[in-house]
């Protein structure tokens, strides 16, 4: 008969791996949802409105509730007076600030819609780029959104509350 002698460090060793395996899985898996931003062309003249669209779509296997309010406002501003913030770069490398933005406040109900797998939701209106930034250099501009939801709970509903950034857009502004 054989005597097994277990060394309790490395019982704890294999513990601690596999906690750490089954985390990071967890920590990795991609978003049930993607966002998706817009433009209605990709060249302007420096009087024309820059439009931006945003889609959010489930493309995980589940229902997921998001909030398709997409109000805009500034990356510095507080989480709670955000959904949806740009990052624009301007032809000469810089970041751009956003010049103008107001409170968004909490989100009404019908602002929450259940997406089931592969549906998706689109803003009802495009965002005027102009509205938001001082975009007068010529050349070629790159252009993210960011998306976050912060509410749901205050009205009792489980909602998707992770940070989403979209693809890069560019476009050209022209004298």
């Amino acid at each position: 008969m054989f005597k097994i002698k277990i060394n309790p460090v490395w019982v704890a060793v294999i513990i601690w791996c596999g906690i750490l395996a089954w985390a990071k899985a967890g920590w990795c898996a991609p978003a049930p949802v993607k966002f998706i931003l817009s433009l209605d062309q990709s060249e302007y003249n420096a009087n024309q409105p820059i439009n931006a669209s945003f889609i959010l779509k489930n493309i995980g296997a589940e229902p997921v509730m998001v909030n398709q309010r997409f109000y805009i406002s500034s990356e510095s501003a507080p989480e709670r007076e955000k959904d949806v913030y740009f990052e624009l770069t301007s032809p000469s490398g810089q970041k751009m600030t956003c010049q103008h933005f107001y409170e968004t406040g909490l989100p009404k109900t019908d602002a929450f819609k259940l997406l089931a797998p592969n549906e998706e939701v689109k803003s009802e209106y495009p965002r005027n780029l102009r509205g938001f930034f001082e975009i007068r250099e010529p050349g070629i501009y790159t252009l993210r959104a960011v998306y976050k939801n912060m509410f749901g709970q205050e009205v009792g509903l489980d909602v998707f509350k992770e940070q989403l950034v979209s693809d890069p857009v560019k476009f050209t502004v022209i004298n």
